[in-house]
């Protein structure tokens, strides 16, 4: 866009059409990859957070081990009781606190790709608006607003003109 030739009178650009279609190619083979990765974190999220409820359910049944050991001698009820408590305390704890890291660790993923995925959402929208900008205005145009689907993405625009085919027979509303 920077070697586009400016329009007289304007602070537009006119870009070849090859050059705004292939970034907007570009932007849509990037999304994929990030709601790919997104998945993986959720994934991942999953694994994590069923070995953390396997790591504690293990520390729990040896604490009732351990308890159960301490009880068969009559002696030693009372520090038996006692250090079954401490157990199941600390096996709590623990669960709770890779818990706790769990949850951080994902949220910081996921704050990352928001920030990856917004990022791509204003490249877009920067993109679609020079193109915008570099094609001859029309009265009538109406724009496409952020609460419409990406599935509506390459259906024509209300303009009341047929839209441009694409190779592969899709549909560009530009």
């Amino acid at each position: 866009m920077a070697d586009g030739k400016g329009v007289p009178l304007s602070a537009s650009v006119m870009i070849p059409r090859d050059q705004a279609l292939e970034l907007i190619d570009r932007c849509l083979d990037a999304s994929p990859r990030e709601v790919a990765e997104a998945r993986e974190v959720l994934a991942e999220r999953t694994q994590v957070l069923e070995r953390t409820r396997l790591e504690a359910e293990q520390l729990l049944a040896e604490a009732r081990r351990r308890a159960e050991a301490m009880i068969e001698q009559s002696e030693l009820i009372q520090a038996a009781q006692a250090g079954a408590h401490s157990i199941r305390t600390q096996a709590s704890e623990q669960a709770n606190h890779l818990k706790r890291q769990t949850e951080d660790y994902i949220d910081r993923r996921l704050a990352n790709f928001e920030i990856v995925l917004s990022d791509l959402l204003d490249q877009t929208r920067r993109g679609r608006q020079r193109l915008a900008d570099s094609s001859e205005p029309r009265a009538t145009e109406s724009r496409v607003t952020e609460s419409e689907s990406a599935g509506d993405f390459f259906q024509p625009v209300e303009s009341g003109s047929a839209p441009d085919k694409r190779e592969g027979g899709e549909e560009n509303g530009a």
